[in-house]
């Protein structure tokens, strides 16, 4: 069993690939990096000649791509982040420190630092809005339901019933989280601006509302809500970054 694997979702990502799998190698040398991809392009050609490993899926979904990922891979930790650049690998020590502590760790963009024109501002409001529609929902604390960037012990990942196709995953891994009660913390992450084009289109934002209510109705049906995360601040994982510097 691997000790940790950094997840790729990836789909046609040559723009950017190369230079996203050399500074995770440079942050964190020990990781283990597997895309689980869907492909046409140069991406899974790129990510090999880099000693990355690919799993890669036909082109149905990222939920599809990423559930099989899961399926498929052993590891102690596993971190997952967008293949597209955003998610910054200064994130990944500590995220990693914190599965020695918590089952679940999430990134939060909007109560970390983000680069000028990361995130539209648009898109910022639809994240507020989606986030606070689903601690709503479940009862929850959460500040950033919709971050592509997520780190699980196992065999958490192993136990997430997955039923997003597309890029509902987020919410879809955020509902079955609340609903088996691991023990959670979420802290605030780097944010950057992608390499290529958006892929999410403005239909997704209504299937992902549609998902997080199809989710979260049985649970209250039966009373049952979410659990409260954890929120840590910069100053509570800086020692953790210090660590690992040493």
């Amino acid at each position: 069993m691997d000790e940790l694997v950094i997840l790729l979702p990836t789909y046609n990502e040559e723009k950017g690939i190369r230079d996203v799998i050399l500074s995770i190698k440079k942050v964190m040398p020990h990781a283990k990096i597997v895309l689980a991809d869907s492909s046409d392009d140069n991406t899974p050609k790129i990510a090999k000649e880099l000693g990355a490993e690919v799993l890669w899926t036909p082109p149905t979904g990222k939920g599809n791509a990423v559930k099989d990922a899961f399926q498929r891979i052993e590891a102690k930790k596993l971190i997952m982040l967008d293949g597209d650049g955003t998610y910054l690998p200064e994130n990944l020590p500590a995220m990693e420190k914190l599965l020695d502590e918590y089952d679940v760790v999430l990134g939060s963009r909007l109560r970390g630092k983000m680069e000028k024109g990361a995130m539209p501002p648009l898109n910022h409001f639809t994240n507020i809005f989606t986030t606070t529609y689903a601690n709503l929902l479940f009862g929850s604390n959460i500040s950033d339901v919709m971050s592509g960037m997520i780190g699980f012990r196992y065999p958490v990942y192993k136990e997430l019933e997955i039923s997003a196709k597309g890029f509902e995953l987020e919410v879809d891994m955020f509902s079955e989280i609340m609903k088996r009660k691991y023990k959670i913390a979420e802290m605030p992450i780097f944010f950057g601006k992608r390499y290529g084009t958006p892929k999410i289109v403005w239909m997704d934002a209504f299937k992902i509302l549609f998902h997080l209510t199809k989710k979260a109705l049985p649970l209250l049906l039966k009373g049952q809500r979410g659990v409260k995360v954890t929120k840590l601040g910069f100053e509570d994982i800086k020692p953790l970054l210090k660590q690992h510097q040493e």
